[in-house]
C-alpha cells in the first residue's frame, strides 16, 4: 500500500515537546542541559543563603517566644521546678535561635537568664 502525497513522512515530525524552545545554533543538548543544571545550582545556593536573613520573621519570633517562656520558668521555679528545667532548657534552645537574628542582644540577654535559671531549677530538685 502507498502513502497519499499530502501526508508527512516520519522523519519530518517533529518528536517531543510543541512547546519546547528550539535551541540556538551550534548549541547541543548537552549544553543546554548543563546550562539548566547550572542554573538550578545556582538557585539552591541563593536559598541556602536566605534562610537565616537577619530579617526573617521566624528569627525574631524566637526572642519573643523566649521572653514569653522566660515568665512561665520563673513560675515553674517557684511552684514545679522539676518542670522548670524541661521549659528552660525551651527557653535556652529558643535564645539561640535568636541569636542569628537582627537583634542578638535581646536573645544573649535571654539566654543568660534561662540558663540562670535553668540551674536553679534543677539546684532545687535535689
Amino acid at each position: 500500500m502507498t502513502e497519499p502525497a499530502d501526508t508527512p513522512r516520519d522523519d519530518t515530525v517533529r518528536k517531543g515537546s510543541p512547546f519546547a524552545q528550539s535551541m540556538p545554533a551550534g548549541e547541543t543538548l548537552g549544553n543546554a542541559v548543563q546550562a539548566d543544571a547550572t542554573i538550578a545550582f545556582r538557585a539552591v545556593e541563593i536559598r541556602a543563603n536566605d534562610v537565616l536573613d537577619p530579617e526573617w520573621g521566624v528569627l525574631r519570633s524566637a526572642i519573643w517566644a523566649s521572653a514569653w517562656v522566660a515568665i512561665f520558668s520563673l513560675a515553674c521555679y517557684q511552684y514545679f521546678p522539676g518542670g522548670g528545667v524541661l521549659v528552660t532548657a525551651l527557653g535556652c534552645a529558643l535564645a539561640i535561635v535568636g541569636l542569628f537574628s537582627s537583634r542578638p542582644i535581646p536573645a544573649s540577654v535571654l539566654l543568660i537568664a534561662h540558663a540562670g535559671l535553668f540551674f536553679a531549677c534543677y539546684q532545687r530538685l535535689f
